[in-house]
C-alpha cells in the first residue's frame, strides 16, 4: 500500500489531456472530432464571475409519451380540423363531462406571422395544475422536438442523414441524452456541461450531477471532474449496520470522523481507515475511490435534508398532531394524501407518493440545503417511466360495449395526472422558498429566487398521431417521432408555445409527416441541440463553449434568437422560434 495520506495532484489542463489521450487510443478520429473541440475548448477555458446559484432539472418521460394527448389544438386553432379527422377514438372533445384545458400562446397571439387562431391549445383533462402554471407564465411549451442529424423535410427524409434505429427506445432515450445521434456514444450534454462549469463550484462538497433515477446518460462528461452522483429519494445510500443516519456509530452524522466510543464506532473507523489507503493496482483504487467519495457525500447529502426538513408547513400534521416537513407536506397535500393518516416516524411513509412526486420531493429538499452541497450550479437527472402505450390509452368514442360517445379513462390519464400533481408541488415549494429565504437576513445574493432553476423534459419520442385501434379504451398509439417538451421555472417565458406546432396532417406526402408511414410521423422542426442549448447557455457556458458542448448546433438555425415564420415548412428551419429563456442570446 501506498502513502494513506499522499494525493496526487490533478489540474483541469491534466484532467483534459489524460482523457484526450484515452480517446484517441481506443476509438477513430471521427469519433473523437466533438471530444477534441470540448478539450480545446476546456483548456481555454476563461468562464468567471459566474455568481449566485443555478440549477436545471432534467425530467426524462421514458417510453414514449404522447405528446399528441398532452398539447392538442383547441377549437380555434388551424390544425383542429385536422386533429378531429384524423386522431380518431384518442381524439379527446371541447366540452363534456371531462373536457380539456384551454390555453392561450401568447408569443404566437402577438405575433403577425402566426396563422389566425394558431395561439389556441389546450391540454389534456387530467392537467388542470399545468393550465395554471402555462397561464401564470411559469411554463410553457417548445412543439415538435427530436433527434436530427441535420435538417430534415418530407422531401429529403431520403437523401439526408437520419439518425440511427429512429424508433428504437433505446437508441433514442441516447441519443437525446447525448445530443449527438450520429456518433457513437460518449456523454451526455448535461455532462458535458458540468465539465465546464464544475471549476466553478470551488466550494462544492458534492459533484454537481445529481441523478435521482440511477446511473443514465445525459450526466456522463468526458472527464472525471463532476462524476453522476446518485442519490435515493430517501437520500445518500448508507452501509448497512450502523444504524439509520449512522446514529449507533457517529455522534455527528455530518461529520463522518465523530466517531463513537463503542463497537460501532470503532468498527466504521477501521472501514474507514482502510478505504482511506491507496493502492497500486488501478482496480482496487479505483473501488476505494467509490466508497471514499461516496463516504463523504453522505454527510452533506444528510446535512442537506435536514436543513430542508428544519422548514416546517404551516397546517399539514401528521397522525400524531406533529408537523410535516414544507416540502413532504406539500407533495402530500398536492398528491390528495391525507397528511393526517400518515405518521412520520414510519419510513415508508412517502411511498403513497408516485416515484416521480418522490423524486422531485427529494430535488426540492437538497436545492433548500444547497449551502450544505457547496455548488454555485447544479444539474439534476429525474425520470417517469410507463410511457410506452400501445393499449389501454383511453379515449373519447364507441366502448368495448358498444355504448357511443362515452369518455373511456386510460392509462395516459393517470400518466398526466402523476406528472400534473409532481410539477405543480415542486413549482409551490420553489415559491416558497423564495419567500421563505427572502426574511432570513442572508447575504446579498445568496438567498434562493424563483429565477434559479429551470426544470425541462425529455422523452424518447412521440407516439403516431393516428390510434392503433377503433375502440375507446383497449386503443393506444405506437412509436413516432417529433414529440412536445415542456419548461418551467422563472426565467422561463412562460405562457408561451415555441417551435412549430405540426400542421396534424398524417398523409405521407405531407411535408410534416415522414413518407414512410401514414400514421402521422411528425419530422421535427427544432432538434435537441436547439432545445437544450439555451438552458446551457443560461447555466453559463459562453457561446464557444455551447458549440463545444453541442458540436451539431450549427447545422441547425440559431436557437439563441426570437423568430417565427410558418409561411414555409423549409423556411420554418431557418427561424429556429426558441428563444424561451429571458436573458439567453
Amino acid at each position: 500500500m501506498r502513502n494513506p495520506n499522499r494525493k496526487i495532484p490533478l489540474t483541469r489542463r491534466a484532467f483534459m489531456a489524460r482523457t484526450a489521450c484515452a480517446g484517441m487510443g481506443t476509438t477513430g478520429i471521427v469519433n473523437t472530432l466533438a471530444h477534441l473541440r470540448l478539450m480545446q475548448g476546456a483548456l481555454a477555458n476563461n468562464i468567471s464571475g459566474i455568481t449566485g446559484y443555478k440549477a436545471v432539472i432534467v425530467l426524462f418521460e421514458f417510453g414514449g409519451g404522447d405528446a399528441n394527448q398532452m398539447l392538442m389544438p383547441d377549437a380555434a386553432h388551424p390544425s383542429r380540423a385536422n386533429y378531429e379527422a384524423h386522431r380518431g377514438v384518442l381524439a379527446l372533445p371541447n366540452g363534456g363531462t371531462n373536457p380539456t384545458h384551454s390555453i392561450t400562446a401568447n408569443n404566437l397571439a402577438a405575433n403577425p406571422a402566426a396563422p389566425a387562431g394558431a395561439e389556441f391549445f389546450a391540454l389534456h383533462p387530467s392537467m388542470p395544475d399545468v393550465q395554471d402554471l402555462f397561464n401564470s407564465g411559469d411554463l410553457c411549451f417548445a412543439s415538435n422536438v427530436g433527434t436530427l442529424v441535420t435538417r430534415t423535410t418530407n422531401a429529403t427524409y431520403n437523401s439526408v442523414a437520419l439518425p440511427p434505429q429512429l424508433y428504437s427506445h433505446s437508441d433514442q432515450q441516447n441519443q437525446w441524452q447525448s445530443s449527438i445521434p450520429d456518433m457513437p456514444f460518449q456523454s451526455g450534454w448535461c455532462g458535458r456541461i458540468a465539465d465546464f462549469l464544475n471549476s466553478q463550484n470551488p466550494d462544492s462538497e458534492i459533484s454537481m450531477s445529481v441523478s435521482l433515477s440511477g446511473v443514465n446518460d445525459i450526466q456522463v462528461g468526458l472527464t472525471p471532474a463532476a462524476p453522476q452522483y446518485a442519490v435515493t429519494t430517501s437520500g445518500a445510500v448508507s452501509l448497512n449496520g450502523y444504524g439509520s443516519n449512522y446514529v449507533n456509530a457517529l455522534n455527528d452524522s455530518s461529520d463522518p470522523t465523530s466517531y463513537k466510543n463503542s463497537h460501532n464506532g470503532r468498527r466504521l473507523m477501521a472501514f474507514q481507515d482502510v478505504m482511506n489507503f491507496t493502492h497500486d493496482h488501478l482496480f482496487e483504487e479505483g473501488y476505494n475511490g467509490v466508497v471514499r467519495r461516496a463516504r463523504e457525500n453522505e454527510g452533506f447529502v444528510g446535512s442537506a435534508i435536514e436543513e430542508a426538513d428544519a422548514w416546517l408547513h404551516p397546517t399539514a400534521v401528521d397522525s400524531n398532531n406533529d408537523p410535516w416537513p414544507f416540502i413532504e407536506g406539500t407533495f402530500l397535500l398536492q398528491n390528495g394524501i391525507d397528511p393526517t393518516t400518515l405518521n412520520q416516524q414510519n419510513n415508508n411513509v412517502l411511498n403513497a407518493l408516485p416515484s416521480l412526486s418522490r423524486q422531485l420531493l427529494m430535488i426540492a429538499k437538497l436545492m433548500t440545503g444547497r449551502r450544505c452541497l457547496g455548488n454555485s450550479r447544479q444539474i439534476f437527472f429525474c425520470s417517469y417511466g410507463g410511457h410506452d402505450t400501445h393499449s389501454d390509452q383511453g379515449g373519447f368514442g364507441t366502448d368495448v360495449n358498444g355504448n357511443p360517445n362515452v369518455y373511456v379513462p386510460g392509462d395516459i390519464d393517470a400518466l398526466m395526472l402523476v406528472l400534473n400533481d409532481a410539477l405543480k408541488a415542486f413549482n409551490d415549494c420553489m415559491h416558497e422558498l423564495e419567500t421563505r429565504e427572502s426574511g432570513m437576513g442572508l447575504p446579498a445574493g445568496e438567498e434562493f429566487t424563483y429565477n434559479d432553476f429551470i426544470l425541462a423534459s425529455h422523452s424518447d419520442f412521440n407516439r403516431t398521431f393516428t390510434p392503433n385501434g377503433t375502440i375507446a379504451g383497449p386503443s393506444g398509439s405506437d412509436h413516432a417521432w417529433g414529440t412536445h417538451c415542456f419548461a418551467m421555472g422563472g426565467d422561463v417565458k412562460g405562457g408561451n408555445v415555441y417551435g412549430y406546432y405540426p400542421d396534424l396532417d398524417p398523409d405521407p406526402t405531407a411535408p410534416w409527416s415522414a413518407p414512410i408511414s401514414s400514421r402521422g410521423l411528425w419530422i421535427p422542426t427544432t432538434a435537441i441541440e436547439q432545445f437544450a442549448a439555451p438552458l446551457a447557455k443560461w447555466m453559463g457556458v459562453t457561446s464557444g463553449e455551447v458549440e463545444a458542448i453541442f458540436p451539431n448546433l450549427e447545422r441547425f438555425a440559431d436557437p439563441f434568437t426570437a423568430g417565427y415564420d410558418p409561411t414555409d415548412y423549409s423556411t420554418m428551419l431557418d427561424n429556429a422560434n426558441m428563444d424561451y429563456i429571458n436573458g439567453v442570446t
